[in-house]
């Protein structure tokens, strides 16, 4: 059977459920192969791989039942091309449609599906026809997606022009006299939505051949690539061709073209090219399911894709210049009603011409001072073949914009208005750009003249005034036409409103106490515009003019606070360092870090005032933070230094020795290095044998070199010491002791402790001689030791008690010869030190010493102290004296004490309360 009866059998059914099955991500409007003579088309891909084999069979699956993507029941799924993301739970699905019958691949670009794998090993299926697949899109991650890929594939619906603006003179890009088909225009948009948001003026044209390609219109390069392998599914071949006859400039973009078909002197930019010059050969390079050629203008200067732009055929003669398939037309008659699938072209290229057209100003004279708005320009322009068309540029600054009609013939006389055109009273300039019909263009500034412009443009009122917490919309530029006043709230549809309605609103004023947000889509859809203050034109806004459809009226958005700072002081090569700064609502933050040797780092916009960085090269910094929200962006900068890491200070404990006769046991410890460096020391300990350490809360000053530990007898402690920076640097203690003593489980009372109860009572006290030294210890815990000596009355003696053990000082008590009545006590300043009493005699008699430790804790055979008196002098006066103060026991009061020797029964005294 004949390819055209095969096309004529399964034609009718094709075009009546087309629109029934558009919504499906990736399908394609198959070609009206209605005409004899259509090359064999495209056959799909075998599928090998069995990742890719299910895949395809869950993508059939999920669509089962589903109205929104009823192709399936017409066509068969192949995949074009798949992606997978590193750890395989993410694929990136290109899938074209196949004739059941023919087994034809749709020319056209694949349509996209995104399915994750669940940790059972099933796959769920996201289509573009899905509520959900603008989130699962913009999710795909780099490189599985770009965001090129991503701004084609987004499900938004280009809208159609609201200027008005077609551009015309463009013929079929193939040679003249030949035929192309058809395969897709608006479905791009509305049926397979290959490139939903920027494609509605798009058009597909294939013949099943990689056949060549002339320029629809004359231009220059402006981007071209034509290296990768026919058949890429990542890259595509292309060349965008820049318009300078249009306003605005215009980009025509040939796509899917054949590896290295673009001819060499055309591959850089630039190089002119004629209407209907060879600029290459069709193929399926990049996102496509088969050789075809997807053409369409645009009119973004920075980018080779853009949004396209309403453009018309000279050759064809339905819809106005406009190709149309009958099955598109069917099912959007509202967007051109004529159809056909077969498209001749008439685009021979021209004869060549190189010579620029030109042309001169005759009017005004030079230098003419300008004192009306309106002004008329006069000239010639001359080509040696055709002037197609030129336009009048003016300039106040050197930026030239085209100002009046487009102008044409070989002379001209139009006016222009200076006061239309925001011209400022001082010096202009006017001068011509003149294009021929071979797309030649003048030189620069051809016919540049100079004049004066000395005319105050009047300023009309705003036709309403917003108050301080109301907007005010406008129907035209500078504040005039239809005003509607808005308070504070949402309006989602400018169409509920009783002066504005949507695709109306060219200038905004706002109150002082208000922020306005405007939208171009209903439901505040689309890219929303700020303004703090009034814009008399909201051409040059994102919005762009006469485009907004919903608004918020909120309380004024003031600029963020400066963010506050915080980065670490001190800070060597080795700090682990982590910046942070003051944040606030609704706001978000951007930090980045420069250094030495170029050090450049820039984190992503973030809601938190956190950045953790890690260590730095040793150098100078400076740290900017942007705080951003709707009203705009503050910055604050700070500098900071790193430096050379400077080594921890070293230090290490004494060696004990292996037996400690005492409770309290002395550590000492050397510095080695970095003495000048310490703030404290830490000292660790444990039971030996034991694993873990304990922190011993005493922390020594930078200047101590040793410190008092207290154990408990019959134990064996094991210790660790470090010196801490005053950075906070330290070494680690490590695993090992570095000391350790055994302290004895029992201690050996001294000499004078006798048969129980020794000195521990006063009536068995230790006899005391003058100038004869006794050691004592304090043994077991609790010890008091109690002594007695013989005094004569005017003796002048000295008591002392010198600890000769760790912490082993006593507390010195004198009692009078009763044994009862204190007469006075000494307590030494420290645990270390000696205690002294200094005592004139008062009578003749027995007098006993009570000494007890001043730190009960310590105690042990080698808690040990001495004790003796001497007889220095003899006086008549009683005199006690603690320290170097001397208290005369004749006085009375808190602090002497009196005692009659011939009145023995009769005794008065009062303790003096010494410390």
């Amino acid at each position: 059977m004949s390819h055209k009866n095969l096309s004529h059998k399964f034609f009718r059914a094709i075009i009546l459920v087309l629109f029934l099955i558009g919504l499906l991500a990736g399908c394609k409007v198959a070609p009206d192969t209605s005409d004899s003579g259509l090359p064999s088309l495209p056959q799909p891909k075998t599928l090998s791989d069995p990742t890719w084999i299910e895949l395809q069979r869950v993508i059939q699956a999920a669509a089962e039942g589903r109205s929104d993507v009823l192709s399936f029941l017409l066509y068969r799924v192949t995949i074009d091309d798949v992606r997978f993301s590193d750890d395989g739970t993410l694929a990136v699905v290109w899938i074209a449609l196949v004739d059941k019958k023919t087994g034809a691949v749709q020319s056209a670009e694949p349509g996209l599906v995104i399915c994750h794998k669940g940790n059972d090993g099933t796959w769920t299926v996201v289509f573009q026809a899905d509520s959900n697949f603008a989130a699962e899109l913009q999710a795909v991650p780099e490189p599985l997606l770009t965001e090129e890929d991503k701004m084609m594939y987004m499900p938004a619906i280009q809208q159609e022009s609201k200027d008005g603006t077609v551009y015309r003179g463009y013929k079929l890009p193939w040679p003249g006299g030949q035929s192309k088909y058809l395969t897709g225009s608006i479905g791009h948009v509305y049926t397979y939505k290959s490139c939903p948001s920027t494609c509605r003026y798009a058009y597909d044209f294939a013949d099943g051949t990689k056949f060549a390609l002339v320029a629809a219109k004359a231009g220059t390069v402006k981007y071209a690539v034509w290296k990768y392998p026919d058949g890429n599914t990542t890259n595509a071949n292309y060349i965008i061709l820049e318009d300078t006859t249009t306003t605005p400039t215009t980009y025509q973009v040939y796509y899917h073209l054949s590896q290295n078909s673009i001819p060499v002197a055309l591959r850089t930019v630039g190089a002119r090219v004629k209407q209907g010059q060879f600029i290459g050969n069709v193929d399926d390079t990049g996102a496509s399911t088969g050789n075809h050629l997807h053409f369409m203008v645009h009119t973004n200067a920075t980018s080779y894709w853009g949004t396209s732009v309403d453009i018309r055929f000279d050759e064809v003669t339905i819809n106005n210049g406009t190709p149309r398939l009958c099955s598109e037309a069917s099912a959007y008659p509202e967007l051109g009603k004529g159809c056909q699938s077969k498209y001749t072209s008439q685009n021979y290229e021209q004869t060549k011409d190189t010579e620029a057209p030109t042309g001169s100003i005759t009017a005004p004279a030079a230098n003419s001072v300008i004192t009306t708005p309106e002004l008329t320009v006069s000239g010639t322009l001359y080509d040696n073949d055709e002037v197609a068309s030129a336009q009048l540029l003016i300039t106040t600054d050197g930026n030239w914009t085209a100002i009046g009609d487009t102008l044409s013939g070989s002379s001209f006389s139009t006016s222009i208005n200076l006061c239309d055109a925001d011209i400022p009273d001082g010096e202009f300039f006017l001068a011509l750009k003149v294009i021929d019909a071979t797309g030649n263009v003048s030189a620069e500034k051809t016919a540049m003249i100079e004049y004066t412009k000395s005319y105050a443009c009047p300023i009309d009122p705003p036709v309403c005034t917003p108050g301080e917490n109301q907007v005010a919309l406008t129907s035209e530029i500078n504040y005039q036409g239809t005003c509607q006043l808005l308070d504070i709230g949402d309006y989602p549809n400018l169409n509920r409103l009783d002066n504005i309605q949507i695709d109306q609103v060219s200038s905004v004023q706002v109150g002082s106490g208000v922020s306005l947000l405007l939208y171009p889509d209903k439901e505040f859809g689309g890219t929303l515009d700020f303004y703090q203050s009034g814009d008399p034109d909201l051409s040059d806004n994102t919005i762009g003019l006469k485009n907004a459809a919903s608004a918020r009226v909120v309380a004024r958005i003031e600029l963020p606070a400066a963010p506050t700072i915080t980065v670490p002081e001190g800070a060597d090569s080795d700090t682990d360092i982590q910046f942070s700064w003051t944040t606030e609502a609704d706001t978000t933050y951007q930090a980045a870090l420069t250094g030495p040797d170029n050090y450049n780092s820039t984190t992503d916009w973030l809601d938190t005032g956190l950045w953790h960085v890690g260590a730095l090269p040793v150098g100078d910094y400076t740290m900017t933070v942007t705080a951003k929200n709707l009203a705009g962006t503050v910055a604050a900068t700070t500098t900071f230094t790193v430096v050379e890491p400077v080594p921890a200070p070293v230090a290490a404990l004494d060696a004990l020795p292996e037996v400690t006769q005492s409770t309290a046991v002395k550590l000492t410890w050397q510095v080695s290095s970095g003495a000048d460096l310490i703030d404290h020391f830490e000292i660790r300990y444990r039971l030996y044998a034991t694993p873990d350490w304990s922190d011993w809360k005493k922390q020594p000053a930078a200047d101590d070199r040793s410190a008092i530990f207290y154990g408990e007898m019959g134990n064996t402690y094991e210790f660790q010491l470090r010196a801490v920076a005053k950075n906070g640097d330290a070494l680690d203690f490590g695993t090992d002791a570095q000391t350790r003593t055994y302290l004895t489980n029992s201690c050996v009372d001294d000499a004078f402790e006798g048969s129980d109860p020794g000195d521990d009572e006063q009536t068995s006290a230790a006899q005391l001689t003058v100038s004869v030294e006794q050691t004592h210890n304090w043994c077991p815990a609790n010890d008091v030791d109690w002594l007695t000596f013989q005094a004569t009355q005017g003796q002048s003696l000295e008591i002392s008690a010198v600890p000769t053990g760790t912490n082993s000082a006593a507390v010195i008590y004198l009692y009078d010869t009763d044994g009862t009545t204190l007469l006075g006590e000494y307590h030494p300043s420290d645990a270390n030190a000696t205690s002294m009493l200094e005592w004139t005699v008062p009578f003749d008699g027995v007098y006993y010493l009570k000494l007890v430790p001043s730190d009960s804790k310590a105690y042990g055979t080698d808690a040990t102290y001495t004790v003796k008196f001497i007889a220095a002098s003899t006086a008549r006066t009683g005199n006690i004296i603690c320290g170097s103060v001397t208290i005369p026991a004749v006085l009375g009061g808190a602090f002497a004490i009196t005692k009659s020797i011939r009145d023995k029964k009769k005794k008065a005294a009062k303790r003096p309360g010494w410390n």
